[in-house]
């Protein structure tokens, strides 16, 4: 449903509205929030009346309150300026500047001085602003530097400026000689952004609802359909004829109010309202609440969907670990083979085409070697590698079935997220999610599979992730964690890395004590998580150096974390992967 503004036609009514209130004192200036005032101003013969202005970048708006609003025991500095100026004045007059967002509050202080108070009312770039008879600006309730903007200073003793614009007719004076005249004058192909560029505060919305008003009185939306259609429009703001109305969706929730009878919405959704106060206080009771649960529901749901995703990465690279057992037992007859027959390997051969001693078919078998190793020495690291991933395996699929779970319980999570109606809800689920730890900022960042480590390192601050075929990468999050993942953690023949010539994390491949069967994969999947935690995230490409733990020393008396290497070899890698 289309969202309706609050417009220069609204803010017309409203002020219209409002004319009873001069000559009222100010009693009391409160400040409920940081872009909302309420002034209390005593009538006679009324009592007392609260007045809401706010410069909200969503919600800018201004209508009377009919209850009081909670406020923080300390006053903000811009409340205590209108208490100081404003409090105990009366109210003079209360105006819309031309047919612009634009309130205009003239308020005669107890000492006599006359002081406006103004309020902006422009999405983002709404503001309320208190001026001094001498046009200083005295406070406003968003200071506005030349950093921030370089067109308009909104600061303490600088003189107030109106904000910038091209000044146009306001609707509410062009005849029908004159509009007619206009329009023959420009012959518009598209009359809904002709009403935007050629009238003073006409926005989309009102256009549109122009447009559909002609539209009603002559489908081709002859010059004088649209003439009647607009006429029908600023003649009843001329001489304040509102009929506001409260529209609600389809399911009945309030959608938006309006000082007059919507031609672009069913009629059986709109509810006609005393007064066009009453209207606005029903549609913003209902969708500022309703408008900050969906966002914060939107918020929790990004939270949850990243670390289900990383749950999911994980799932894969843990599943791909387990799936490689098969594997132990191929390495295990590789080792067997290669010491069964060890006179028929030829000396720095990189592979082997040997018998299939475990066939009777006379079949043979290729095992790729190492030319650097001997026959035995090969055979020794497929017995190594056999072990490594047979252990791995086990390991993994008890770290499968963890995963597994908790992707289940984010899933139900997201479901119950959906049904969430209200912000107490919403809370209870929240405390849920940060209780399972879910709310870590870096939970699933970039898809990682990022784990909790099954040892708890003496509480400091190292993340476990899993890389491709399982194996275990660790990754200092400070000083202290690096310290100790090098220290402590770290066995001789583990891969380390670092980026080169820069600070960041220290980060641990775990080898089981064979280096040389880490794939280049592996060292690159460790480079790309020393890169992204180290100040070079942001660059394309990222220096990142490893040796062996072995070849790592810190210096005595060395601050945490600070180390010196030797054997390095560098991999250049993107942060982002």
């Amino acid at each position: 449903m289309t969202r309706i503004p609050y417009d220069s036609l609204m803010l017309a009514s409203v002020v219209h509205g409002l004319q009873s209130l001069r000559g009222g004192r100010i009693q009391h200036i409160a400040q409920p929030g940081e872009y909302d005032i309420v002034l209390t101003v005593y009538v006679r013969g009324v009592g007392e009346v609260r007045w809401l202005i706010s410069c909200s970048p969503q919600w800018a708006r201004t209508y009377l309150l009919s209850h009081r609003l909670p406020s923080p025991p300390q006053p903000p500095p811009f409340c205590m300026a209108l208490r100081k100026y404003l409090e105990g004045g009366t109210v003079l007059t209360i105006a819309q500047r031309r047919f612009d967002r634009v309130l205009d509050v003239e308020v005669r202080g107890q000492e006599g001085h006359t002081y406006l108070l103004t309020a902006e009312l422009m999405g983002r770039h709404s503001n309320i602003i208190l001026v001094a008879p001498d046009e200083r600006i005295l406070h406003a309730a968003k200071l506005v530097s030349s950093r921030i903007s370089r067109v308009r200073e909104v600061l303490p003793n600088r003189t107030y400026t109106p904000p910038p614009g091209e000044p146009r007719p306001d609707p509410r004076e062009v005849s029908e000689e004159e509009f007619l005249q206009l329009l023959e004058q420009d012959q518009p192909s598209e009359p809904v952004e002709w009403l935007r560029s050629r009238f003073e505060g006409i926005g989309t919305f009102l256009a549109e609802e122009i447009v559909q008003r002609a539209r009603l009185l002559s489908p081709d939306t002859a010059p004088r359909s649209l003439w009647g259609a607009f006429g029908s429009v600023f003649e009843a703001a001329k001489r304040g004829d509102w009929e506001p109305v409260l529209v609600r969706d389809e399911r009945h929730h309030p959608a938006g109010a309006y000082p007059l009878p919507l031609a672009s919405f069913p009629e059986r959704q709109q509810h006609p309202r005393s007064n066009i106060h009453v209207a606005l206080e029903n549609h913003y009771a209902v969708a500022i609440p309703r408008a900050e649960l969906e966002a914060q529901k939107r918020s929790l749901q990004a939270v949850l969907q990243r670390v289900l995703s990383a749950r999911r990465s994980a799932l894969q690279q843990v599943e791909q670990g387990v799936r490689e057992r098969a594997k132990a037992e191929e390495y295990r007859r590789w080792g067997e083979t290669l010491l069964a027959l060890l006179s028929q390997i030829p000396k720095g051969a990189d592979s082997a085409e040997l018998p299939d001693l475990y066939t009777a078919d006379g079949s043979t078998i290729t095992i790729p070697l190492d030319p650097a190793l001997s026959a035995q020495e090969n055979a020794e690291r497929y017995f190594a590698r056999a072990r490594h991933v047979q252990a791995n395996a086990e390991r993994l699929e008890a770290m499968r079935h963890r995963l597994w779970s908790e992707a289940t319980e984010v899933e139900e999570a997201l479901k119950r997220l959906e049904s969430v109606d209200d912000l107490a809800d919403l809370e209870s689920l929240r405390a849920i999610v940060a209780a399972r730890g879910w709310l870590n900022p870096t939970a699933g960042v970039s898809g990682e599979a990022q784990l909790r480590p099954q040892e708890d390192f003496e509480g400091k601050r190292i993340r476990v992730h899993i890389a491709p075929g399982g194996w275990q990468v660790l990754v200092g999050e400070n000083a202290e964690a690096n310290d100790y993942l090098v220290t402590r953690v770290a066995q001789p023949n583990d891969w380390w890395l670092h980026v080169r010539a820069g600070t960041g994390a220290h980060v641990v491949i775990r080898t089981s004590n064979r280096p040389q069967a880490v794939p280049r994969q592996v060292l690159e999947y460790a480079a790309q998580l020393a890169a992204a935690h180290s100040p070079a995230r942001h660059s394309s490409l990222v220096a990142v150096d490893y040796t062996l733990r072995k070849y790592v020393r810190r210096p005595r008396g060395a601050q945490p974390g600070f180390v010196t290497y030797t054997h390095e070899k560098t991999l250049h890698v993107s942060p982002q992967g």
